[in-house]
């Protein structure tokens, strides 16, 4: 199996697109931020269409839970 592979110019580190989601509403990533339960969840950020922002996130439980409560409109 190819996984496909990707340097963040900003945390300088790799990562593999698999492992990761991304994120375009503003909005969303605010709430996640603001949490305060996912600092070392965001991988990246990378331009994305129209040249709008798009928050690269880490696939994990915490990850999970956030979006839950974003989907309830609890976060």
């Amino acid at each position: 199996m190819y996984f496909i592979k990707t340097y963040s110019d900003i945390f300088g580190h790799w990562y593999e697109a698999e492992e990761v989601r991304y994120i375009p509403n503003m909005k969303q990533n605010y709430r996640y931020l603001n949490s305060g339960k996912c600092k070392d969840q965001l991988v990246d950020i990378i331009c994305g269409n129209d040249d709008k922002l798009v928050f690269v996130w880490k696939k994990s439980e915490i990850m999970d839970e956030l979006y839950s409560l974003w989907c309830k409109r609890q976060l």
